[in-house]
């Protein structure tokens, strides 16, 4: 199964889709490079984001949204316009939306400037993250004027995200929940049901058994 960055990030009780934790590294010794390259820049954000979702300190979740947007800020840098640099720069705004979240509105607003340009830039990067992760943060952000939530932008960018990756199962996942959140409880309930049918299509893997889960706890309700 191709890896899928910035699946676990949690934003304002935002999941982008769900896979087992994986804590970033220990710190390099200085006397070996920081990621310097765009994949590295990239996988950085990636660990610190993965790291982030299952952190309990709030001190050390400020201090990985930092380190996050320092690495988006050196990809965007080497790369301004690329799909993966748009994209780790947005994941970067979200985890600095959680660590703060009395500038969260700005900084979420940010978030879903970075999704269109990466989406415009490459729509299917990250399995259609672009979109995917646009449709989760318009569906869970709260709407004007506390948030830029937008629940029917959140269903059009989720449904941008099944078009184009229809068996991927986060993005039925988003879909499902945009329809039951708009009150469609049958559309809803169909959703779930694909998304548990592509999930357990998929090889046995700890983020298959979180996409179980959540499908399943979506037809419960």
């Amino acid at each position: 199964m191709k890896k899928s960055f910035f699946c676990g990030v949690s934003i304002l009780g935002l999941t982008a889709c769900a896979t087992q934790p994986q804590p970033r590294p220990p710190p390099l010794p200085s006397a070996q490079p920081q990621p310097s390259t765009t994949l590295q820049l990239v996988a950085a954000i990636d660990a610190d984001a993965r790291q982030s979702d299952h952190e309990p300190d709030a001190k050390v979740r400020a201090e990985l949204a930092a380190e996050a947007g320092r690495d988006a800020d050196a990809c965007l840098a080497r790369e301004p316009q690329a799909a993966a640099c748009l994209y780790g720069s947005a994941i970067a705004l979200g985890l600095e939306a959680r660590a703060h979240p009395a500038r969260a509105g700005e900084s979420l607003n940010g978030m879903l400037d970075k999704l269109a340009r990466a989406e415009s830039a490459d729509p299917n990067y990250d399995e259609a993250g672009p979109a995917r992760v646009r449709a989760l943060v318009l569906i869970r952000a709260p709407g004007w004027p506390l948030g830029p939530g937008d629940t029917e932008a959140g269903l059009d960018a989720a449904r941008r995200a099944v078009a184009l990756r229809p068996q991927y199962p986060p993005n039925l996942l988003a879909l499902a929940e945009g329809l039951a959140k708009t009150g469609d409880r049958s559309g809803a309930r169909d959703t779930y049901a694909r998304a548990r049918d592509a999930a357990q299509a998929l090889p046995d893997a700890a983020d298959r058994e979180e996409w179980l889960r959540e499908a399943d706890q979506g037809l419960k309700h």
